[in-house]
């Protein structure tokens, strides 16, 4: 048989492109298998915990920035408070002692080396007033030294009233005033409900509140525990020394003056 004969018929050949041509046999398509009600459910729960994840971490973030991100806010209203504090008070002398203080500005400074920090006491106590600043309660006439209770209330955030906790009897804290150094010693401290609004009376420990009061009182009220409200802390001290400015600061808060690094 000749050469010829031998190749194969092109009826007989396969259909399509040959193997010289590049062509490549199919492979038979695979089903995709169906999702089964067990496969929608663990779909739904990935999904829902992703999603709680992300909240999860969203929250965290607001809470760290809550706790700590406001504090160079803190910071900053503070030193703007302390830069106009002398004008503050000369302008409180100017408007004379019937004049009613202005609310969210500036009326004490209040020292407390046991933790090493220092604030401007603006006036009033509301949740703008006490937003960067400690706030001095004005229920009652009531000044730094005098016969009575002066009531300070501050958040429970770093660079405020965070630690407290941390006083305890026969610490003490300074309040200072256009005159005079008034060095106050702590002598209790109690966690009560936030309704429990006697603790800044004129005298909380003295119930025939229709006289005069005759200690002189320093309040810290904020709230407790930390990072919650549900309750009040409250620390009380005792006006035990005055120390008019031309003395100089007391030997407690003498580390504390502005220029006391430069020495």
């Amino acid at each position: 048989m000749s050469a010829t004969d031998r190749q194969p018929l092109d009826e007989d050949r396969p259909r399509g492109r040959g193997r010289s041509q590049g062509g490549r046999r199919r492979r038979p398509r695979q089903r995709r298998a169906r999702a089964t009600p067990g496969d929608v459910v663990r779909g739904i729960v990935r999904t829902i915990g992703e999603l709680l994840l992300t909240a999860g971490l969203l929250m965290l973030f607001y809470a760290a920035y809550e706790v700590y991100g406001s504090q160079w806010e803190t910071d900053k209203e503070q030193q703007d408070l302390a830069d106009g504090l002398e004008e503050s008070w000369a302008a409180v002398e100017e408007a004379g002692p019937d004049s009613a203080p202005l609310p969210g500005s500036a009326d004490s400074r209040l020292y407390v080396p046991g933790l090493d920090l220092d604030w401007v006491v603006v006036n009033g106590t509301t949740q703008e007033d006490i937003q960067f600043s400690p706030g001095h309660y004005t229920w009652f006439d009531s000044e730094p030294g005098q016969p009575g209770n002066y009531g300070v209330a501050a958040h429970r955030t770093p660079g405020l009233f965070w630690d407290l906790d941390q006083l305890e009897s026969g610490d003490v804290m300074v309040l200072e005033d256009a005159e005079n150094f008034y060095t106050y010693e702590v002598f209790r401290e109690e966690t009560v409900l936030p309704d429990d609004v006697w603790v800044v009376d004129p005298d909380p420990f003295d119930e025939a509140t229709d006289e005069e009061p005759e200690r002189s009182l320093l309040t810290l009220t904020t709230c407790a525990p930390k990072l919650n409200n549900t309750h009040r802390l409250i620390v009380w001290a005792e006006l035990t020394e005055t120390t008019p400015k031309s003395e100089g600061m007391p030997d407690s808060i003498a580390h504390m003056a502005p220029d006391a690094g430069q020495e």
